[in-house]
């Protein structure tokens, strides 16, 4: 890789095309965002299930998949939505640009990016391409050709994970982790001492399945890490979702080919129109790869007979959003129109989310963090959920604050376990809190059962991000107490939240999903009972 400033081997064309990519991207994120915004197609069908691993190739053709749209619940989180549509966190952020990872507006309507131009290489085996973080496995002949797909983790910058061909040496089925003398002593300098192997278990980041490559050292297999797929986050291997490694181990003998490439820009045809799908960063530009792309593009101008409208090159090539975007009709009339996205309607529950146990006082568990914002504490208890294994954590509210409290944790030694990571993982400093009925106190243990009590009480989930309707403020509760008897004797859902140094009481009706549920609801007391409101953020 070579920077973007190194211009000096790019054609002329190429030239102004990067220097049009690094001047737009001074703009930031929010110019992206906009122009997503302004792009975004409306979808007018509604499906209940959308495919998003199998597909059928046409003969002569290279864009497989469909795109899709979901409008996000309350409590949803984007690696969520990424996992269960079998999407890597990659995918979703880069056709999503600006969208909260970890807590993203409920109600907000979102690109799920199920459609993808197949890697240039030959249609057998196994092919991954790391740039697109995806693993595209092939069935079948070019007469009725099949294509299997799956994202993936690949290696980081330090520690990249290999190119070229090589095949599948061997299969294993609950994989002991030999740990190499390298990553063993990064651990060291951690303070996260390792064995000289990890058995099979919740604790194996190889997971349950293994395909191990002809090239040593090397795999291709699951992961104890899910929220992981779709990053550069490896040693080098290949790490899949577990549910997507075990269907990729039953359909792949022994010895099949796996062709390994990096190709950030992929050119595809489809129904008489050409695609481009960019998943470079501004940062760096591959100029093998990109003089490559442009070549392809000539060349297709050249067989056309017609000009490449090069605007709309540059928007792709800006956005990099990593989805296959319509750039030209091969011959005058001869396209069959882009494949209309379509609205999924929203699961019942989202495979894979992480399961959030109930507090017990009669357990142990861990003070993460004590922070002032909510959204910032539900996005921190999150990311500890997201951890792997998991770490159970959620918000509990408390005066003017909130706890991220991690736990149950049945014994001293797992609550302890789990401090040790929170800090080598994500340099938290976290508090044990005692178990209530725990006598006497273990060495080294922090007694608060008061707090035990209180925080299996009142422990809320991490479903907390909301609008309600804020009536008035009062700093005496009697007149606080006094209006919201008026507003509930006149059938509204009236509360009193009390909150900051110099308690303030305010009075709120209701509690909605999004900002404009609330406005619509502001609106509708107003015409009826002449009662103005402001919208509150909880």
């Amino acid at each position: 890789m070579r920077r973007i400033t190194d211009l000096s081997l790019l054609s002329g064309m190429l030239r102004l095309i990067v220097l049009y990519i690094v001047i737009l991207s001074l703009n930031g994120c929010a110019s992206t965002k906009s122009v997503h915004e302004k792009y975004q197609p409306i979808p007018r069908h509604l499906e209940e299930y959308i495919e998003r691993n199998e597909f059928s190739v046409a003969k002569g053709e290279d864009v497989i998949g469909q795109l899709a749209f979901i409008g996000l619940e309350r409590g949803d989180s984007l690696p969520d939505i990424a996992r269960h549509f079998s999407l890597g966190i990659n995918g979703v952020t880069a056709a999503n640009p600006g969208v909260d990872i970890w807590v993203p507006e409920a109600g907000e309507r979102i690109m799920l990016p199920l459609s993808f131009i197949l890697p240039d290489a030959p249609r057998s085996g196994i092919v991954i391409n790391l740039a697109a973080m995806r693993l595209f496995q092939f069935k079948g002949d070019s007469e009725s050709l099949k294509v299997l797909t799956y994202p993936v983790g690949v290696g980081t910058e330090e520690r990249p994970s290999p190119t070229g061909q090589m095949n599948v040496w061997r299969k294993v089925v609950r994989p002991t982790w030999h740990v190499p003398a390298s990553i063993a002593e990064d651990h060291r300098k951690k303070g996260d001492p390792l064995p000289a192997e990890v058995l099979p278990g919740p604790l194996n980041p190889l997971g349950e399945y293994a395909l191990y490559l002809s090239k040593p050292s090397y795999l291709v297999h699951g992961t104890n890490k899910p929220a992981s797929i779709g990053l550069r986050a490896t040693n080098g291997c290949i790490r899949l979702y577990p549910e997507d490694v075990k269907k990729l181990y039953e359909n792949t003998p022994v010895k099949t080919a796996v062709n390994i490439v990096d190709q950030p820009y992929l050119i595809g045809q489809r129904n008489g129109l050409v695609y481009m799908e960019v998943h470079a960063s501004l940062e760096d530009v591959d100029d093998d790869e990109f003089d490559k792309m442009y070549r392809k593009l000539k060349k297709i101008e050249k067989e056309s007979g017609r000009m490449i409208d090069w605007n709309k090159v540059k928007k792709v090539l800006a956005e990099a959003r990593g989805i296959p975007v319509p750039i030209f009709e091969i011959r005058q009339g001869s396209g069959k129109g882009v494949a209309e996205p379509v609205e999924v309607r929203h699961p019942g529950e989202l495979y894979g989310r992480p399961e959030i146990p109930e507090l017990r006082a009669d357990a142990w568990s861990v003070l993460a963090a004590d922070v002032p914002d909510r959204i910032e504490a539900v996005r921190l208890a999150a990311i500890i959920n997201h951890q792997g294994p998991q770490i159970p954590a959620r918000v509990v509210s408390k005066n003017a604050s909130y706890h991220v409290v991690a736990g149950p944790f049945n014994d001293i030694s797992e609550a302890k376990d789990a401090i040790k990571r929170l800090k080598i993982d994500l340099e938290i400093d976290g508090i044990l809190i005692e178990r209530e009925a725990a006598k006497p106190p273990a060495p080294g243990a922090v007694k608060e059962s008061p707090l035990a009590a209180e925080i299996a009480k009142t422990a809320e989930s991490i479903n907390l991000r909301g609008y309600a309707l804020q009536i008035g403020v009062y700093a005496e509760e009697k007149n606080a107490l006094s209006l919201a008897e008026k507003l509930k004797q006149k059938g509204y859902e009236a509360s009193i939240l009390k909150n900051g140094k110099k308690p303030l009481h305010r009075v709120l009706i209701g509690r909605f999903d999004t900002k404009k549920k609330a406005l619509d609801e502001s609106r509708l007391i107003l015409q009826k009972e002449g009662i103005k409101s402001i919208i509150y953020r909880y």
